[in-house]
């Protein structure tokens, strides 16, 4: 059986990919504005998307409440991350279906962070989104 964290990190990459809030690549060198699903920060490229899966919460015997933390840092000021979650917003929050993974039939956002800039200037949000779906 495959770990259901992975189904829908893999499907929240596609769709974020898909709507250019990121780059994609499963395989190879993670580039500039990429995605990792491990949940490991990387240390050598300033602009990137960390999908961590938090703890799934039981809700009754075969509905599931998946959450993932998606951290985000860019270049520059942290205007340029608050539109980012904005954009993300208007992707996940609030929405049926969204992905179409694990019977997931709504997805929304339960909290967001902006990150001032560190000390190489860049910019982070993390905002953790839940989403209703099956065993």
């Amino acid at each position: 059986m495959t770990n259901p964290a992975l189904i829908l990190n893999e499907a929240l990459a596609e769709l974020l990919h898909d709507n250019g809030l990121a780059v994609y690549k499963p395989t190879g060198a993670l580039p500039e504005r990429g995605i990792k699903l491990d949940g490991v920060m990387p240390t050598t490229i300033n602009d990137f998307t960390l999908l961590s899966p938090q703890t799934p919460l039981a809700d009754g015997r075969a509905d599931m409440t998946y959450r993932v933390q998606i951290f985000t840092r860019r270049k520059g000021s942290p205007l340029q991350v608050m539109e980012w979650a904005n954009d993300l917003r208007a992707v996940l929050d609030q929405k049926a279906y969204t992905p179409q993974v694990l019977g997931i039939s709504w997805a929304w956002e339960f909290s967001a962070t902006t990150f001032d800039p560190d000390t190489q200037g860049r910019s982070a949000v993390a905002a953790t989104y839940m989403f209703r779906g099956r065993r």
